[in-house]
């Protein structure tokens, strides 16, 4: 059964070493099997919370892509795939050097996701990749940009900011928009505050297209889609599916940020999912 939503302990940190410097989360440490989560665009590792503590008794680790929560920015121009992805190998040899772990990701975390999976079946026990198209359209990297060219958005105060994440994601508890509002948000000396991103992240996002790696992604994979989401189509769910090996689909009713609004709903999901695909301690009856 589901873990109780109850706030786990709070989470480690971590600082993966390089230009730029990474940071990560880790909830339950101690646990095993380890999930690896990647955020989308303009989140951040603690956005993942509300799901992390639904799915013990995984060891669950959130890394803040460059330029993301309290990761360092990257140089100009580094915002593109194969710096995210080398980012991706380095945080891994820090946070897993050993052992298979499952690779989860969310919108811009998933096509980051993709290429690792395709290359390093040897690693993963399983992949899932969240309410993303695996070649999106080029409409929403135009309006990511648009939204990357305007300066940062400046809030009078900490309460200012956490009123907007309420109206942006309505229907979470007060803790969780506090939490959020923290992590999300820095204060200056007047008391103003700016969300923990480069805009640049916006300005410079690439256009993906992954649609020719799928069928070389041999591990277990499940495509999660919001029922009612403005990014992820459900023809282009249904042809990732077909064309990955060992593809599954599911739908999940909620729009594009399913792990902050519908936790319970996703963490359902997934446990059934990894649940059948998860590394049997040495003793046990399963595998794969």
């Amino acid at each position: 059964m589901p873990a109780a939503p109850t706030r786990p302990p709070e989470p480690a940190h971590h600082w993966i070493d390089g230009s730029p410097q990474l940071h990560a989360v880790e909830w339950r440490a101690d646990s095993d099997p380890t999930l690896l989560l990647l955020h989308g665009a303009t989140h951040q590792s603690m956005y993942w919370e509300p799901l992390a503590r639904l799915l013990a008794p995984y060891r669950v680790l959130g890394l803040d892509l460059r330029g993301h929560g309290a990761s360092e920015w990257g140089e100009a121009g580094s915002y593109d795939a194969a710096h995210y992805l080398d980012d991706l190998e380095r945080a891994i040899d820090r946070l897993v050097p050993t052992g298979p772990f499952a690779l989860i990701g969310h919108s811009l975390g998933s096509l980051i996701s993709m290429p690792y999976a395709a290359a390093h079946a040897e690693r993963l026990w399983a992949a899932v990749f969240i309410d993303i198209d695996p070649r999106p359209p080029e409409g929403q990297r135009e309006r990511l940009h648009e939204a990357g060219a305007r300066p940062p958005r400046s809030f009078g105060s900490l309460s200012e900011a956490r009123a907007r994440l309420e109206q942006l994601t309505p229907g979470l508890s007060i803790d969780d928009y506090d939490l959020l509002a923290e992590a999300t948000f820095e204060e200056a000396a007047d008391g103003t505050c700016r969300q923990r991103m480069d805009q640049r992240t916006l300005a410079e996002f690439p256009q993906f297209d992954h649609t020719s790696m799928l069928a070389g992604i041999e591990v277990p994979a499940l495509v999660v889609r919001g029922a009612a989401s403005n990014v992820s189509s459900a023809e282009a769910a249904d042809a990732a599916v077909a064309a990955l090996p060992r593809g599954e689909l599911a739908t999940v009713e909620g729009g594009h940020h399913l792990h902050v609004q519908e936790p319970q709903t996703l963490a359902e999901v997934l446990r059934a999912f990894l649940e059948r695909w998860a590394p049997r301690h040495e003793g046990s009856d399963g595998g794969r």
